[in-house]
């Protein structure tokens, strides 16, 4: 069997997405307030930021709720997990294919009423509650069984989604390195 057919376990997955939050944040946390909120046409780091921590609280909420009504709301998987190459690979081709965020996960943020600081701490404190809910309620033998909606991949397995997190965090990691040298 290939290597890239392998999924990731509980521990690689909390570990792979404490890796690249860390990134994110020792990126941000070296960028000029200025530079942090300026835009030039596309989304500025702090909207990236606010859309990363949109989309992780969405993740979280779909998470937290009871196993015992996941089925129920979201019916049962009907493929199973897809290895994360193949799940990033297909997230990789929709938005080749145009593929935009959808309303909910369009950051609107308030730049008279806030500064980095804010911005970065709403985002940890987010992250940190959908890493709570996998590290304290979701077992790898949980992961295939549940499956949520997503507005771009459609039906993903509970493991898919935290693929996704992942991988949109270091597709969104690159949109900050690039913004972050553009200011030097």
């Amino acid at each position: 069997m290939p290597a890239k057919d392998y999924h990731l376990n509980k521990f690689h997955i909390i570990s792979s997405t404490e890796s690249i939050v860390e990134e994110i944040m020792r990126i941000c946390n070296g960028m000029k307030d200025e530079h942090f909120f300026h835009s030039n046409g596309k989304w500025s780091a702090a909207e990236n930021i606010d859309h990363l921590r949109l989309s992780f609280y969405k993740s979280w909420k779909a998470l937290f709720i009871p196993k015992i009504l996941l089925h129920f709301r979201f019916g049962k998987p009907t493929h199973a997990s897809l290895p994360y190459e193949e799940l990033m690979e297909q997230y990789n081709q929709k938005l080749d294919d145009g593929a935009k965020a959808s309303k909910p996960y369009i950051p609107v943020l308030d730049t008279s009423k806030t500064n980095k600081e804010k911005v970065l701490d709403h985002f940890a404190q987010t992250v940190e509650r959908y890493m709570n809910e996998i590290k304290y309620y979701w077992e790898d033998h949980h992961f295939d069984k549940y499956q949520f909606p997503h507005p771009v991949l459609g039906n993903i397995t509970a493991r898919e989604l935290m693929y996704f997190n992942i991988f949109h965090c270091w597709h969104h990691f690159r949109t900050l390195r690039q913004r972050n040298s553009e200011a030097y």
